[in-house]
């Protein structure tokens, strides 16, 4: 019998019309990842009776879930789908805002095993949580957080009906060629401060929902949107630790263009410094400001966060 190769599993992605239920005939999108590490937890209740041979009674399985991380380069076009489920939202004339909306999927992990393979799949995947992290000379990395609902019996066979689209080929963004018009700006800041590394994380809170008699969850809320990070800011001049020390306004911006001029603008328009001052790191090394920041609403916008596309 053939051992699946991690080289060759297949990562395959749909939206759910119904949240929790594969679509008929589904068309799966296959998806560009470097590692994933989603699984179905089980919680089981050990017995805490007393027993006089000092013997565990039983373990009981008492629950599933659906939890996991997924980790990919950062490339236009590939995740616009994932985008809009991590924002909650739709992207309107290339524009997309956190929201409201509902938007699950199920995903489908492909062992090629030789003659006979095996398909295990997940439904009622939210995505809770994105970090993006730009570093000089690095590509662009993203870890999506995701939680879901269920998994099926594992099965041999494809959904019937079911197709599957080549993932995407556009190139990957890195954050030392195709990062452009990083902004940081604040009463101080009048010109923006250079930046060795910058990370972005979002998260959108999600809770589980459980209910007597049910082996899954029920289902999951919506917690509060949340978009924080921190930057490695050189040490130029004062403007910056002015900023933390006043607790300004800052606005955030920059763009992923990539070789072809395909391109996200990411924009945050009202941001807090919460922390961060100049440090003496010793011989050899610039002296930098580490900067953890969050984000708040901006009524103009009528978003926190807002990601803009333009495709050559």
């Amino acid at each position: 019998m053939a051992f699946a190769d991690g080289s060759q599993v297949r990562l395959a992605d749909v939206s759910e019309a119904t949240i929790g239920t594969i679509p008929a005939t589904p068309a799966f999108q296959v998806m560009r990842y470097r590692t994933a590490s989603v699984r179905l937890s089980k919680q089981t209740d050990i017995s805490d009776e007393v027993r006089p041979d000092r013997n565990v009674p039983g373990i009981t399985d008492v629950g599933r879930s659906v939890t996991g991380t997924v980790e990919t380069r950062f490339s236009y076009g590939t995740y616009d789908t994932w985008l809009e489920r991590l924002l909650c939202s739709t992207w309107a004339t290339d524009v997309l805002k956190n929201g409201t909306t509902h938007k699950t999927s199920a995903l489908e992990f492909t062992f090629e095993q030789g003659a006979t393979d095996s398909y295990v799949r997940y439904t009622g995947i939210r995505w809770n949580t994105l970090d993006l992290n730009l570093r000089s000379r690095q590509a662009v990395l993203a870890s999506w957080g995701i939680m879901g609902i269920d998994s099926p019996t594992p099965t041999t066979a494809i959904v019937t009906g079911a197709t599957y689209v080549p993932p995407t080929t556009t190139e990957d963004f890195n954050a030392g060629l195709n990062v452009a018009n990083l902004a940081i700006t604040s009463t101080t800041l009048v010109s923006s401060p250079k930046v060795q590394a910058m990370s972005l994380r979002i998260t959108n809170n999600i809770y589980q929902v459980d209910v007597i008699g049910k082996y899954a969850p029920e289902g999951h809320g919506l917690g509060r949107f949340e978009a924080s990070g921190s930057m490695t800011l050189l040490f130029e001049n004062l403007a910056a630790y002015t900023a933390i020390l006043n607790h300004e306004t800052v606005a955030i911006s920059f763009d992923l263009v990539d070789a072809e001029g395909n391109k996200y603008t990411f924009a945050l328009p009202k941001v807090k410094f919460n922390d961060g001052g100049p440090a003496a790191p010793g011989n050899g090394q610039p002296v930098t400001l580490e900067v953890p920041f969050m984000a708040f609403y901006d009524a103009t916008s009528g978003a926190t966060l807002t990601v803009t596309r333009d495709a050559v």
